[in-house]
């Protein structure tokens, strides 16, 4: 990017104008970058990114939440009595069957869910609330525990 000093632009700025309609003048102040000037093109090309970037952190946010509520639920299942973990565990399973009944989930996440659902609580606590090799935020997505009712997850 091309600079100059701001004492240049206060007495020059039709010449620094003219300069920005063709790429991004940086104004600097004892040497030190303070504002850019740019073309409006360039706005519009460069913000797509920032409403990616804004996207991105925003599913991070929902991710977390996800991660936050599972780990949460994990704690109240290894809490429980025996027999609330496995009531839990059966509406987390009949959750599942209603899934694979009206085909509203991929067989992958009913498979894989059926066997996480077979684990003692302690490990699918641990597979619920990690990366699972790679399936853990997929997982969180597609979670039988977010069916009301069922724990707390949303």
């Amino acid at each position: 990017m091309d600079t100059v000093a701001a004492s240049h632009v206060k007495q020059n700025f039709g010449e620094v104008l003219a300069r920005a309609a063709l790429g991004p003048v940086g104004v600097e102040r004892h040497r030190k970058l303070v504002a850019a000037i740019v073309p409006p093109q360039w706005l519009l090309q460069h913000q797509p990114l920032d409403e990616r970037r804004a996207a991105r952190a925003a599913q991070q946010q929902v991710e977390l939440h996800r991660l936050i509520a599972h780990q949460e639920l994990g704690i109240e299942l290894l809490c429980a009595p025996s027999p609330q973990q496995r009531k839990r565990v059966e509406a987390a399973l009949h959750e599942v069957d209603r899934w694979e009944a009206g085909q509203l989930c991929s067989a992958d996440y009913i498979q894989r869910w059926r066997a996480w659902l077979a684990l003692p609580v302690k490990q699918l606590v641990q597979r619920m609330c990690s990366d699972a090799q790679g399936w853990g935020r997929a997982m969180r997505q597609n979670s039988p525990f977010t069916a009301a009712g069922v724990g707390g997850v949303s």
